[in-house]
């Protein structure tokens, strides 16, 4: 099997929203501040989901989020943000109703998003910041024998590192698949230390995917799961969510 190809990353002009089978688009923006008049852009259904934080920073960043999230789908294609209808799976992976061609996945973790948009072929993204966690524990539970083993070996100032690049990937891959956390995620290996770039084996479709992983601020992994046939990825950061 031929080597995938490395992936590209670079910041095109914002207004180039055209979608590409062989490409993906990463789309990181802020929550950290308000989102002027991000209401007026969600579904009752969000405006229900955000305002079930007990926490008003984590209102603002749900809110702050599928704002943007809409903002950014919206002029894919050419259309109002306030009118796109999203559905979701039984696994709650969502769609835009009457755009299925447009492939998005959203994460978000403290005041950092990360959008990945292609077309045609799913795709999943995730990105977590570093905290503290019973490391090895939890990977007992989720990771596969092979992560363990790897996470368990590696010095403990890098248990962090390694703990959060193994959960981003693996985020992302389950995510791609549209199982979700219904997936057995201690059935498919990724690797335990950044960087990655090679495919991953699907063992429930049978089919293989390939993984990306990046750090797009200190202390925080995030990876990227598309299918191979993907050879370009732009990335867009926003540094305020205006300047779009």
């Amino acid at each position: 099997m031929p080597l995938p190809m490395k992936p590209i990353f670079k910041k095109p002009d914002h207004n180039e929203f055209v979608l590409a089978k062989t490409r993906v688009d990463i789309w990181q923006y802020p929550l950290h501040t308000e989102f002027p008049n991000a209401a007026d852009l969600l579904s009752e259904d969000e405006l229900t989901r955000a305002n079930r934080y007990h926490f008003s920073h984590h209102q603002r960043r749900f809110a702050v989020a599928r704002a943007m999230l809409r903002r950014i789908l919206a002029n894919y294609l050419s259309a109002s943000p306030a009118e796109l209808v999203f559905s979701y799976n039984k696994h709650g992976k969502p769609e835009l109703v009457n755009a299925s061609s447009l492939q998005f996945n959203l994460s978000h973790s403290g005041d950092l998003a990360i959008l990945a948009v292609g077309k045609t072929f799913p795709l999943g993204i995730d990105v977590e910041f570093f905290s503290k966690r019973p490391y090895e524990g939890i990977g007992n539970h989720l990771f596969s024998s092979s992560e363990q083993r790897g996470l368990a070996n590696v010095d403990d100032k890098l248990k962090p590192l390694a703990f959060f690049h193994i959960w981003a990937q693996k985020e992302a891959f389950i995510k791609a698949s549209g199982l979700g956390l219904a997936y057995p995620t201690q059935a498919f290996d990724v690797p335990v230390l950044p960087p990655t770039n090679q495919r991953c084996i699907d063992t429930v479709h049978k089919q293989n995917w390939q993984m990306v992983s990046f750090m797009p601020k200190v202390a925080c992994c995030a990876a990227l799961c598309h299918h191979p046939i993907i050879k370009e990825i732009r990335y867009f950061t926003l540094t305020e969510c205006n300047s779009l």
